[in-house]
């Protein structure tokens, strides 16, 4: 199923906590290999190198996560029931609903390569930015260095490494009918996966805990990330 993306998103944002959401909209300084002038390319595209298993498999913990079936659920009989308290008959087609249960809402259809499935719900570059550029950097890099098996540190820009509490509270706040606070270590470590950037990557989660001994991240449900 492809959705197109419409304009003027409704001020009160349905989300609610059986479908974790993130919103992908960031600014970045402009550079030739920056996040600022790629295209979303989707989630399918990612898994073709992240989906190895020595590099920590990333696209496995996505495909797991409620982020992945964000979309999805907004055809559940709960998401239907909230919908229709805020006068919207079909959450998958409201604009309140799919920006926080999408990726790449609102962006300009040049700005989405072909073969992008925005049913797929809340995927890779909502959090990390469009990945056209990245994947073509990596890309590049592999055929140049054929046969050699150092690990090469991404250049900053290429793609969003550092995800803050800011970017995942502009879905995650109390528009949502359902908010019941939100702590960015406690969901940090929901979404953890291991960084492919780091030599030893099954040791190393996204979040800089180690993976032997477990995310060590811990606060109450009023934190709401602050700490």
């Amino acid at each position: 199923m492809k959705l197109h993306s419409r304009k003027g998103a409704v001020a009160t944002a349905l989300a609610f906590s059986l479908a974790l959401a993130a919103l992908a909209a960031s600014t970045f300084t402009s550079s030739p290999s920056s996040t600022a002038d790629a295209k979303y390319i989707g989630a399918d595209k990612c898994k073709n190198c992240h989906k190895v298993d020595e590099n920590g498999n990333q696209f496995a913990h996505w495909e797991k996560s409620k982020h992945a079936q964000a979309f999805a659920a907004l055809a559940s009989e709960e998401a239907k029931k909230i919908a229709k308290e805020k006068g919207i008959e079909d959450p998958q087609k409201a604009d309140a609903c799919i920006k926080c249960h999408t990726t790449a809402f609102g962006v300009a259809a040049d700005q989405i390569k072909k073969g992008f499935d925005a049913a797929k719900g809340v995927q890779c570059e909502a959090c990390h930015g469009p990945g056209e550029n990245h994947m073509k950097a990596r890309m590049a890099e592999a055929a140049k260095n054929e046969g050699k098996k150092e690990r090469v540190q991404v250049p900053e820009g290429e793609i969003i490494t550092k995800i803050d509490a800011k970017k995942c509270e502009s879905c995650h706040n109390s528009e949502s009918p359902t908010f019941k606070g939100f702590c960015i270590h406690r969901f940090g470590a929901e979404q953890k996966h291991w960084d492919p950037r780091k030599d030893r990557a099954a040791d190393t989660l996204i979040c800089g805990c180690s993976g032997k001994e477990g995310c060590k991240h811990t606060c109450d449900d009023k934190c709401g990330g602050k700490k």
